[in-house]
C-alpha cells in the first residue's frame, strides 16, 4: 500500500532526487571477463562487457598483489558514431568489388561531397590499413562494426577495458573482480592468478596470420566460443607422457540468465596431426566442466580442442584450459581438485572428500567415527552392524547394488541420516530408506535441497528423519534412485540423532548505499536437522557507524529481509563487511559466519545462491537526514485485526513531499496512514484477522515521480525514482487484546 507523505522544511529522504538514490536495479553490471585471469608476475589487458559502465572508475581484486587500472570504455552502440559508420561503409563499398558487396556494407551509403570534412577513423587494429584487406577481411569489418543486429545484447553491450598487473609473488587460485563506478560496485566474476604460462586464443579475423606454435605443458588456454566456432590449441607432447587437461567454463559463469541450459557447456577433445580423436570428455563427475587424462601414444604435434556440447556461442563463453602433466596434478590443483571437483585415479580423491564431507557435517568440534562399508551388505542379512552415531565412508559400486546398514535402537529416539554425495562431486543420485525387520519402510527420501550448494542444479542428496516406532532392530538402505553404479558412485552417510545446528547466507554480495542511509539485504537461513529457533545476525569487527535493523530471523524462518544503514562518513573505498549469526542450541551459544552470495538466474526461470568470498558495501557521498527507528521493544506488535503504530525521527524536521510504499509486505499487512510531526513521522500499520504469531521484517521504500523525459523534451507521464529505504521494522502479528510492549 502506498502513502503520500507531506512534509515542510528539508525532506527526509530527499536532498534533491539523485543525492538519496542508490536505486535497486540500477547498479553496474558485469557479464564476463577475458582473458579470465593470468600468471604471476605478468601485465596484460582483459576486457569486461556489462550495463551501467559508463562511469568506471575503478576496478578492485580480491586479495593482494594485483592491481588494476581502467584504460578504455566503449558504448553499447560499438566504437564508430554514426559519422564514423557511415565513412567506414563510403571505405568498403570504394574497396569491395560489386559483385561482393552485401548489404551491410551499401545500406544506405551515399557518396561524399568533395568539400566534406575528413573523418578521422578510431585507431583500431581491424581498421587499419583496410586498402590492403582482401574483400572476405572487409566483410567481416563491415559485419562487426556496421551490422547493429550482431551487437551484443544489452546486458553485455558496454566494454570496459583493463589493464592488470600481477605481482611474481602474488598468491594463485580464484580471486574477485568486481568494477566500480558513482552508482556503487559491480557483482563479482571469478579471476584467476595462476603459476604456468598462458596463452590467448589467435585472432581469427586476420586471415594471413601464422600458425600458431605449439605449446608444451605446463600451459593455460584462455579463449571464447562464438556461435558454431570450434577453438584449437596446438600441443607438443612426448611419447607416453600423460597430461590432464581440465576445462573451466561454468565455473567462471555460474549461471547464464538467457541461455538453455543456462551456462556454457563446453566439451573437450584431444586429437593427433591427422584430426583423430583420440579422447573426448563433456563433463567431470558432476561438474560440467569437463577434465580427461590423455597419454600421447607416440611423439608429435596434438591439438586440444574446445567447442559447445550443441555448437551455440556468444562473448560470454569463456573458457580456461589447464593443460598439466599428471604428476604435476597435486601441485597445481590443490588437494587434488579442479574447480571444486576432486581429481584421481578413480576420478575421486578420497582424502579431500572426507574433508570436505566432515566440514559439512560440522563434525570438527564433537568428531563422528568414521567407518569404511564392508561389503557384502546387500540385504537385511548381509548387512552391515553398526553403533550410532556414525559416518560410513561407500560406494554404490555397480549397477543395482545396494547397501544396508543395521542398527539396534529404542523406541522414540529420533533417528538422522544424510547422504553427501552430489555435493562432493559424486554421480550418485541417492535414494535412502529407513525399514524395520519385518521389511516395512519407516521413511524414505530421494532428494533433499541444500541452499549451500547452488551450484548444483540437481540436488540429488537424500536426507531422512523418523521417531522409531518401537525398540529394536532396524535398517538403512541406501541405493542409486537410477539403479546405476560403479566406483565413482561414492559417497558419505551420516546415521544417528540430530545434530541441531543452521548456516547463513546473505544476498546480495555488493551493497551501493548513500552515506547516513539504509539498504536492504536478504539473509537466508539453513535450519539443520530440526532445529527451529531465533538466529541473531551481528556486524563483525565493522567500522564504527555500521548497524543492522531487524537482525533478528525469527522460529520458524528460513528467510527474512533486514536493512544496513551506513554512517555519514565518506569512505573511497569499498568496506569488506562479515556477518555473523549467533543462536542458543541445547543451551549453547553457537555462531557460524554469514556467507555471501548473489541471487542469479539460470535459463529464464529458475534462481540460485552462488556463495562470493566477500560482502563489499560502497558507501557513496551522503546528506545528513538519517532517519531512525525508535521503538520500545525489539519488535513490533500488531493485533490480528488491529492497527500498530511505529515512528521514524528525522533530524533535521521533515519537509516536501514523497511517498512510502511497504515493499512485498506479507499478506494481510498494510500500511494504513502517515503523519509527520515535527520530529519525523508515525505510520499506523494494520494487520488482517490471520496469521496470528507470523514475525517477519517490514521494508519500507521511498520514492518520488518526476515527469518522464524524452528525446523530445518532458512527456506528460510520471517516472518513479527509488529514495532507498527506511531502517527495517520487526513486527510480529499478535492475537487481539495481548500487550503492545
Amino acid at each position: 500500500m502506498i502513502q503520500d507523505l507531506h512534509m515542510t522544511g528539508i525532506i527526509i529522504l530527499l536532498c534533491g532526487a539523485a543525492a538519496w538514490a542508490a536505486p535497486s536495479g540500477l547498479d553496474p553490471y558485469i557479464g564476463f571477463v577475458y582473458p579470465a585471469g593470468g600468471r604471476q608476475g605478468t601485465t596484460f589487458k582483459v576486457i569486461l562487457r556489462g550495463q551501467r559502465l559508463k562511469t568506471v572508475d575503478s576496478a578492485y581484486i580480491s586479495g593482494s598483489g594485483v592491481r588494476a587500472s581502467v584504460i578504455d570504455y566503449e558504448s553499447g552502440s560499438g566504437p564508430l558514431n554514426a559519422v564514423q559508420k557511415e565513412e567506414l561503409r563510403r571505405r568498403i563499398q570504394e574497396l569491395v568489388p560489386l559483385r561482393m558487396r552485401t548489404k551491410v556494407e551499401t545500406k544506405g551509403t551515399a557518396a561524399k561531397p568533395a568539400d566534406a570534412p575528413a573523418v578521422v577513423l578510431p585507431d583500431l587494429p581491424e581498421l587499419r590499413n583496410l586498402d590492403q584487406l582482401t574483400p572476405m577481411q572487409l566483410r567481416r569489418v563491415a559485419e562487426k562494426f556496421l551490422n547493429n543486429a550482431k551487437r551484443p545484447k544489452p546486458p553485455i553491450a558496454e566494454r570496459i577495458t583493463l589493464e592488470v598487473t600481477v605481482d611474481p609473488n602474488a598468491a594463485p587460485g580464484d580471486r574477485e573482480l568486481r568494477l566500480h563506478t558513482p552508482a556503487g560496485l559491480t557483482n563479482p566474476l571469478v579471476f584467476q592468478i595462476g603459476q604456468i604460462p598462458e596463452v590467448n586464443e589467435p585472432d581469427t579475423s586476420d586471415d594471413n596470420a601464422p600458425e600458431p606454435t605449439p605449446s608444451q605443458p605446463p600451459v593455460v588456454f584462455n579463449g571464447r566460443i562464438m556461435p558454431g566456432e570450434v577453438d584449437h590449441f596446438p600441443i607438443q607432447l612426448r611419447a607416453g607422457q600423460k597430461i590432464i587437461v581440465a576445462v573451466q567454463a561454468r565455473k567462471l559463469i555460474p549461471y547464464l540468465a538467457d541461455a538453455v541450459p543456462g551456462w556454457f557447456q563446453a566439451v573437450a577433445a584431444v586429437r593427433d596431426d591427422m584430426g583423430k580423436e583420440l579422447a573426448y570428455q563433456d563433463d567431470c563427475g558432476f561438474d560440467p566442466d569437463p577434465a580427461l587424462v590423455f597419454q600421447a601414444p607416440k611423439d608429435g604435434k596434438y591439438t586440444i580442442e574446445i567447442r559447445d556440447a550443441i555448437y551455440r556461442g556468444r562473448e560470454d563463453f569463456v573458457y580456461r584450459v589447464d593443460v598439466i602433466d599428471e604428476s604435476l596434478a597435486r601441485s597445481i590443483f590443490p588437494l587434488g581438485s579442479r574447480g571444486g571437483v576432486p581429481i584421481g585415479s578413480a576420478g575421486i580423491n578420497k582424502e579431500l572428500c572426507a574433508q570436505m564431507a566432515l566440514d559439512y557435517f560440522g563434525c570438527a568440534a564433537d568428531p563422528l567415527p568414521i567407518s569404511r562399508e564392508i561389503e557384502p551388505n546387500n540385504t537385511g542379512k548381509t548387512s552391515m552392524g553398526i553403533k550410532l552415531p556414525i559416518i560410513i565412508s561407500g560406494a554404490i559400486s555397480a549397477p543395482g547394488d545396494k547397501d544396508v546398514f543395521g542398527f539396534d535402537g529404542h523406541a522414540g529416539d529420533q533417528i538422522v541420516a544424510e547422504v553427501y554425495a552430489r555435493r562432493m562431486g559424486s554421480s550418485l543420485d541417492s535414494l535412502l530408506r529407513l525399514i524395520d525387520t519385518t521389511g516395512r519402510v519407516i521413511a524414505w527420501n530421494d532428494d533433499y535441497e541444500d541452499p549451500e550448494y547452488g551450484l548444483l542444479t540437481h540436488q540429488a542428496d537424500s536426507y531422512l528423519s523418523a521417531r522409531l516406532p518401537a525398540t529394536g532392530h532396524y535398517f538403512v538402505q541406501l541405493s542409486d534412485a537410477q539403479g546405476h553404479g560403479s566406483p565413482a558412485y561414492n559417497y558419505y552417510l551420516r546415521i544417528g540423532a540430530p545434530r541441531p545446528d543452521f548456516a547463513l547466507i546473505s544476498s546480495p554480495s555488493a551493497l551501493n548505499v548513500a552515506a547516513g542511509r539504509s539498504i536492504a539485504l536478504t539473509v537466508n537461513a539453513v535450519r539443520k536437522d530440526g532445529w527451529n529457533g531465533d538466529i541473531e545476525v551481528v556486524l563483525k569487527d565493522a567500522p564504527d557507524g555500521f548497524s543492522l535493523s531487524g537482525a533478528i530471523i525469527p522460529q520458524g524462518r528460513s528467510q527474512v529481509r533486514m536493512t544496513l544503514t551506513a554512517p555519514r562518513g565518506r569512505f573511497t573505498d569499498p568496506i569488506a563487511l562479515q556477518l555473523e549469526g549467533r543462536a542458543l542450541i541445547n543451551g549453547k551459544t553457537v555462531t557460524h559466519p554469514v556467507a555471501p552470495a548473489d541471487n542469479m538466474m539460470q535459463a529464464f526461470a529458475y534462481y540460485h545462491l552462488v556463495q562470493s568470498k566477500q560482502m563489499l558495501v560502497s558507501v557513496a557521498r551522503g546528506y545528513l537526514a538519517s532517519p531512525s527507528l525508535n521503538m520500545t521493544s525489539d519488535r513490533l506488535n500488531i493485533p490480528a485485526g488491529g492497527t500498530a503504530q511505529v515512528t521514524f525521527q528525522v533530524r533535521p524536521a521533515p519537509s516536501a513531499t514523497a511517498h512510502l510504499e511497504l515493499i512485498d509486505p506479507p499478506a494481510g499487512i498494510t500500511l494504513q496512514d502517515v503523519k509527520t510531526t515535527s520530529r519525523g513521522y508515525t505510520l499506523t500499520l494494520k494487520a488482517d484477522e490471520k496469521h496470528t504469531g507470523y514475525a517477519d521484517n517490514l521494508i519500507i521504500e521511498a520514492f518520488t515521480e518526476v515527469a518522464a523525459r524524452t528525446a523530445k523534451g518532458t512527456s506528460g507521464q510520471k517516472q518513479r525514482v527509488s529514495l532507498g529505504v527506511l531502517p527495517a521494522v520487526p513486527f510480529e502479528i499478535v492475537r487481539k487484546g495481548s500487550s503492545q510492549l
